[in-house]
């Protein structure tokens, strides 16, 4: 069973920081939840700029429409899948300082040696759990990471919260 309440929105967009801007986020993600035809029309140009012109499936609507909202706030990144970890760090650091937290120590040499590729992010999950944070990854098709930031202890209520709401993600 989904739930699309605004106060629901509200409590899972928070996870992620986004303080005053939740409840404009949460209005946005309202619609793609409740007539995705309306949302796909009212924001066609953000869609067209990642190339779908055309009706995509409700479910990978919904994700996108969660991460534009979240990077047009810079609570998100995307991270091409070639970056190292060091070069992921880095751009998280932006999330970072939207959601008002200390910035990572930059670490350009971090995952240079090793292959190109998912195990990237579990080399940034290793730097960000001693600092309590997780990482989130959300879904979309294509060649980067999307990727966002909560706290640690917040990531069972998160993917619990996302569920619930219809929104596909993964957390470490």
């Amino acid at each position: 069973m989904q739930t699309n309440t605004n106060t629901d929105l509200l409590a899972f967009l928070k996870l992620f920081g986004a303080g005053d801007a939740a409840p404009k986020l949460a209005q946005r993600l309202q619609l793609v939840l409740t007539n995705p035809t309306e949302y796909a029309t009212k924001f066609a140009e953000e869609l067209a700029e990642r190339g779908i012109e055309a009706a995509i499936p409700a479910q990978e609507l919904r994700d996108l429409a969660l991460l534009d909202a979240l990077l047009s706030e810079d609570l998100a990144v995307e991270c091409d899948w070639q970056e190292t970890a060091g070069d992921m760090l880095s751009s998280l650091n932006y999330v970072l300082a939207r959601q008002g937290k200390p910035l990572l120590a930059e670490v350009p040499d971090l995952g240079t040696d090793d292959e190109i590729g998912p195990e990237q992010l579990d080399l940034v999950q290793d730097t960000l759990e001693p600092l309590g944070l997780a990482l989130v990854q959300f879904s979309l098709d294509g060649d980067s990471y999307p990727l966002g930031l909560v706290a640690l202890d917040q990531t069972e209520g998160l993917a619990m919260r996302a569920r619930q709401l219809g929104f596909k993600l993964h957390t470490w």
